[in-house]
């Protein structure tokens, strides 16, 4: 019930906001046939944006700033006081036969999670295993 709450939350806070983000586009990204990061049906596509949704609220409940949307862009505002949590950058799949997007750039010398353990993190809860912020490795297989 209280992630069908901080869902609800979260696509309330995120439908409201646009602005531009100075966080690098992502890299398009490779694909084999498990890719958590691909989806091949509009079902599979929606239930993945619901769980990135679940993961942007989480990294926001966490302590990281909350994410902005522009359309299909999910990013850290680049107006936010800057935190030692990366900003992030997600561009959601299309309908089907597409890809979700994702790069997160940290903005201080040194931040809590490296772009790479952010990335495997994001990847679990594509896969529908999320596992904590605090987790400095987190396994999808």
């Amino acid at each position: 019930m209280y992630r069908s709450i901080g869902l609800l939350l979260a696509l309330v806070l995120l439908a409201g906001c646009a602005a531009q983000s100075h966080v690098s586009e992502p890299i398009a990204p490779v694909f084999v046939a498990s890719d958590p990061q691909r989806c091949d049906s509009r079902a599979e596509c929606t239930t993945k944006v619901s769980r990135t949704l679940l993961f942007v609220f989480d990294y926001a409940a966490a302590g990281a700033p909350l994410v902005q949307r522009d359309g299909r862009l999910l990013f850290t505002p680049a107006d936010v006081p800057v935190t030692d949590w990366p900003a992030l950058y997600i561009r959601l799949a299309e309908a089907e036969q597409s890809a979700f997007a994702f790069n997160a750039q940290c903005r201080v010398q040194t931040c809590r999670l490296t772009a790479p353990q952010l990335l495997q993190i994001y990847r679990s809860y594509l896969a529908d295993k999320p596992c904590a912020f605090s987790a400095a490795v987190c396994r999808i297989n």
